[in-house]
């Protein structure tokens, strides 16, 4: 049964071997032996304390996540200010830009996320602890490959609309000029952006529940197949006799069942490693462009906080006439398009700070905001590493995972880590404008 672990095994001599051996000895016990210690070595016992570490990790984080979301909707309830999309008009544009609430969308997110590994992590631990539940429970073991390729996807999604959000900030501010380029202007067409905003995640949702159906699926005929031939391996042994002439049909039946588990096994690996690739491809983009967004909103807010100490200089310049109306669609208030358009059209000024400026608590709140900020990017900055790291890892040791638990014990701990360090990112994200 090492030809389990083999990407390409050759059986053209194997069944000619079998119907010698076993004309004359009872093969099938060992056969059947072998079977079981191979399937006992891939529940890997210390995975245990990694699947644990994983459940307690992220019900933190579903416990943080949904106080933290309880209290924003409580406090912001009152001033109005719940909502996840705003449309944000500009004159030149007809189309309304679709700016996500990169700090209300979090939460929701987050919780998503943790209990999409929660099943993940319980099933996991239910099968290894207790191999009769998933024995009787076939869909429900199959099920595990399925939370565990979507389990990424509310986090990227998170930090993908977290980066959007921080683009607009910057991007629809009343300093915003058209561009008089051709395709600069078509670049920034609220069309082509929205696509991309709402696309992107859209696109990457389906690419992981496409592969986590396909993998459950496959996993399933797989778990269905192993147990017709330790089924069949246990009738052959008690009705074996010397010189069977039924021995050739009988074996020919057990190689047609091993040549399935081996094409089925051989497609999961494969799915698996594009899996992985996806995860390294997506973690790289997402997270450089979270951390590019998040570093120049940085850098515009602690501007604005030199400003109001007295050590920087205020900028002149010539607001244009393209910021129009910003609308709540959660909330349903509009904004006065008069009064903005009225403001647009007056040259900025330099605003004088008392000293006493530090002590307010929009300043406080802004400071607060930036030291939250830095510390998102580092630990996204570290999470990307992780994150790479374990999806090369995952890509090029997945035949060997099977056999080498010290490999195992390794992309364990690469998740966990990757995990631990995501998850208290996100949980510092959603700190920011409680």
């Amino acid at each position: 049964m090492s030809v389990l672990t083999s990407p390409s095994p050759d059986l053209s001599e194997a069944l000619p071997t079998l119907n010698a051996v076993t004309s004359s000895f009872n093969a099938y016990p060992f056969i059947l032996e072998t079977s079981e210690d191979h399937k006992r070595r891939l529940a890997y016992r210390s995975l245990l304390s990694f699947d644990v570490a994983l459940i307690v990790v992220h019900l933190t984080l579903l416990i943080q996540a949904t106080i933290t979301l309880g209290l924003k909707l409580f406090l912001r309830a009152k001033n109005g200010k719940i909502w996840l999309w705003r449309k944000h008009y500009l004159l030149d544009h007809a189309v309304p830009y679709l700016v996500p609430n990169g700090h209300f969308i979090i939460e929701p997110l987050s919780i998503i996320g943790a209990i999409f590994f929660e099943l993940f992590s319980i099933i996991v631990f239910i099968v290894v602890k207790k191999p009769q539940i998933g024995e009787s429970l076939p869909g429900l073991h199959a099920s595990c490959l399925f939370w565990f390729a979507v389990s990424w996807v509310p986090g990227f999604i998170g930090f993908w609309w977290s980066g959007w959000s921080a683009f607009y900030v910057l991007f629809l501010t009343p300093t915003h000029t058209a561009s008089s380029g051709k395709y600069t202007r078509l670049f920034y067409h609220p069309i082509l952006m929205n696509t991309v905003c709402i696309g992107v995640p859209v696109l990457m949702s389906s690419f992981f529940i496409i592969i986590g159906a396909i993998l459950s699926s496959k996993h399933k005929r797989v778990g269905q197949a192993y147990d017709v031939l330790l089924t069949s391996l246990h009738q052959f042994s008690d009705f074996w006799k010397p010189n069977d002439p039924s021995r050739f049909n009988n074996n020919e039946h057990l190689f047609n069942v091993f040549q399935s588990i081996l094409v089925e096994g051989s497609q999961i690996l494969y799915l698996l490693q594009i899996m992985a690739v996806g995860w390294a491809v997506i973690a790289v983009c997402i997270i450089m462009f979270y951390v590019a967004t998040a570093i120049s909103v940085g850098k515009v807010t602690q501007r604005t906080m030199m400003m109001a100490k007295g050590r920087g200089r205020f900028p002149k310049f010539r607001s244009q006439p393209t910021l129009s109306m910003s609308s709540l669609t959660a909330s349903g208030r509009h904004d006065n398009v008069d009064s903005k358009t009225k403001a647009d059209h007056y040259p900025g000024s330099t605003p004088s700070y008392q000293a006493g400026a530090m002590k307010n608590p929009s300043f406080l709140n802004i400071e607060r905001n930036l030291y939250f900020l830095r510390t998102s990017c580092g630990l996204m900055t570290v999470s990307l590493g992780f994150n790479f790291c374990t999806s090369l890892v995952f890509a090029n040791k997945i035949p060997t995972l099977l056999i080498e638990t010290t490999w195992q014990v390794t992309l364990s701990s690469l998740i966990t880590g990757s995990c631990v360090l995501l998850s208290f990112s996100l949980f510092v994200q959603s700190l920011m404008h409680i």
